[in-house]
């Protein structure tokens, strides 16, 4: 919980673009997501793997353009901003120190462009289904932040991307702030999100993961049962 004598900071806004491609797993046809790999020089989720986004500047003069000018600095794709698909928001919990409102945008990678990272903010890059992302990360193999791996979660059950793309556009985007706690008995410090039994707001992200553990400097996710 916030400390009640300090107000929480304000939310920045922000843009995040999940950029996604038809490929095939296993036989199957399963959508992959690129992701790039955080510097361990920046001082924000140094090494994280993370989708290509930052924060609005007064420059950008909407969200939309903010997605697009993030991905091509990031990942060396231009984008079309009418073809980005509002998928969810996401807000720094509280407790942080730095927050931020952060709009995750659906949109299908640009035909004949390859991404390509700029090599400063961001070291590498690369396609990977979400069921592959997230065997990485429960293996230690990748780190991803709550978020991300929450919203790498949320691509699963999509065969396509026109079939990701045609959900997000059929609903408004559910808004989630986690929700930080720590364990009187163990001291272990947790991460709720909605649907949790720690988190006051029901479930709207569907899945599995609801609650992750803070484990040798890692989240990891906490099954339900």
């Amino acid at each position: 919980m916030s400390n009640p004598a300090k107000p929480a900071a304000q939310p920045r806004d922000a843009a995040t673009v999940v950029v996604l491609r038809d490929a095939a797993a296993s036989g199957r046809p399963s959508p992959e997501v690129y992701l790039i790999k955080r510097s361990r020089t920046v001082d924000f989720m140094a090494g994280a793997h993370v989708f290509p986004g930052g924060r609005l500047e007064e420059a950008d003069g909407s969200l939309a353009a903010c997605a697009v000018r993030e991905t091509f600095e990031e990942a060396g794709l231009m984008l079309d901003a009418a073809a980005l698909v509002l998928w969810v928001r996401w807000i720094t919990p509280e407790i942080s120190p730095r927050r931020f409102d952060a709009r995750f945008f659906l949109a299908r990678a640009p035909e004949g462009q390859e991404p390509k990272v700029d090599g400063h903010e961001a070291t590498e890059g690369v396609w990977i289904t979400a069921a592959a992302a997230l065997k990485c990360w429960e293996e230690g193999t990748m780190l991803l932040a709550p978020a991300t791996a929450k919203s790498v979660e949320m691509l699963l059950p999509f065969a396509t991307v026109a079939d990701a793309l045609a959900a997000a556009a059929r609903r408004p985007p559910p808004t989630a702030m986690p929700v930080v706690w720590n364990d009187q008995e163990t001291g272990r410090a947790y991460i709720s999100l909605p649907g949790d039994p720690r988190h006051p707001m029901p479930d709207e992200l569907g899945g599995a993961i609801r609650r992750f553990e803070l484990t040798e400097g890692r989240y990891r996710a906490v099954r339900a049962g």
